[in-house]
């Protein structure tokens, strides 16, 4: 049977319309989330987004939802951790130092089944990721209605794996142990009780293979192995003024690579400035020595440069001249006798001469200048000296001479009268 274009149109004008009144939100390409091409999402969506990992601690959940802007990173450390299963916490971060992902998936390969559960579901990784950029706060508002449908439906409370801290209108969930974190299971169908959006039911991500919980269900939980960590987990919430936190002692612990300059233990996440400050300040260090002409030939010259004058000069000419006034004043309370000044002068023509460090003296070879020229000195003092003395004899000679031919004509003078 064949069909009239007219035929056509209707049909798919039909499915578009079942499309939109679909109550299903379309998710986001997987790849790098970008806040600016999320359209805003209603309550209902965000918790159906958020359900998974709501009741998660504090410290984790911040750290996944970070994680979450980069679903590509999340994906190739999830196939790192499932095939480096014998690293653990604290060990198995420091092993991904040198990977080219942010220090928040970096963190995760501490917890492998946080990373293979987010890896099982990258649509929705990604669509958590946008969510979290582009309404942080009402991501974090609906973590805390599903923590307090959680604990109102009973299955949410403290135990031997979690503290639950009712503070200020905000649910808290921290471990009991700081240095032993437990991963919590659940189905989110069951433990946030009579789900109350059956338009947009909450999104159910069943624990990955291999990941079964051993401490059984407790009171709609079930808890895996802890996870021993040291610094690991950094994150964290101020529930109240919708910050993410983070420990810069924790952080800077455990990421030895990308450490962050802060005058206090807590700062606040940006993505595009907190955890990525220190690699973008790299990338603008290396154009910056890309505009001046720095290469592998210059570097090899500077250290050349070092060895054979014990000169550092990796910083800029102004920093280097610095250094030597510095050590030269040393040298001047130490021993007053050095020629300190001519050695500075000499030293400071040598590191600002020449972008290129070319034509850089040997620093021998400058004190034997030094001495020479103090030789040369001495030899020109010396021969003024004895040409004054010289003249200086000439002169009483011819003083001496014409007293004689005095004395010899008044002689002859007393003579004559005699006669």
């Amino acid at each position: 049977m064949t069909t009239t274009p007219w035929l056509r149109r209707s049909r798919i004008a039909l499915v578009c319309a079942m499309l939109a009144g679909s109550a299903a939100f379309v998710l986001a390409p997987v790849g790098q989330a970008h806040a600016q091409t999320q359209a805003k999402l209603s309550s209902q969506q965000l918790d159906s987004l958020t359900a998974p990992v709501a009741l998660y601690p504090d410290a984790l959940l911040a750290q996944v939802l970070m994680a979450a802007t980069f679903p590509d990173q999340v994906n190739a450390a999830a196939a790192w951790a499932q095939a480096h299963s014998n690293l653990k916490g604290d060990d198995a971060v420091k092993a991904v130092a040198s990977e080219p992902w942010d220090p928040s998936v970096q963190s995760l390969v501490a917890f492998p089944q946080v990373l293979a559960t987010m890896a099982s579901k990258p649509d929705w990784t990604a669509q958590l990721g946008n969510a979290f950029l582009a309404q942080p706060n009402d991501v974090m508002d609906s973590a805390q209605r599903l923590r307090r449908a959680a604990q109102q439906a009973g299955h949410l409370q403290s135990n031997s794996q979690q503290k639950v801290v009712v503070e200020q209108n905000t649910i808290q969930i921290q471990p009991v142990n700081p240095q032993v974190v437990y991963v919590p299971t659940y189905n989110p169908t069951v433990v946030y009780g009579t789900w109350p959006y059956p338009a947009y039911p909450p999104v159910y991500v069943p624990p990955p293979p291999g990941y079964a919980a051993v401490n059984g269900l407790v009171a709609g939980l079930a808890f895996g192995t802890g996870v021993a960590i040291t610094n690991a987990l950094w994150g964290g919430f101020d529930w109240n003024h919708h910050n993410v936190n983070i420990n810069v002692n924790h952080y800077n612990n455990i990421n030895v690579n990308h450490r962050i300059s802060s005058t206090t233990n807590v700062t606040h996440w940006n993505r595009s400035s907190t955890t990525v400050s220190d690699r973008r300040t790299a990338v603008d260090r290396s154009t910056h020595d890309a505009y001046r002409g720095r290469d592998d030939s210059r570097t090899r010259a500077e250290q050349t440069l070092q060895t054979r004058t014990g000169q550092h000069v990796s910083g800029s000419a102004s920093d280097r001249v610095g250094a030597i006034r510095q050590d030269d004043a040393h040298d001047r309370t130490h021993a007053p006798t050095r020629q300190g000044n001519a050695d500075l002068q000499s030293r400071a023509q040598s590191v600002n001469r020449d972008g290129a460090l070319r034509g850089a003296g040997d620093g021998n070879a400058a004190r034997q200048d030094v001495q020479r020229g103090q030789a040369s000195r001495q030899a020109a003092t010396t021969r003024a000296g004895g040409l004054q003395a010289s003249r200086t004899e000439t002169t009483t000679t011819r003083g001496s001479r014409r007293e004689r031919d005095s004395s010899l004509r008044a002689e002859g003078g007393r003579f004559g009268r005699q006669r």
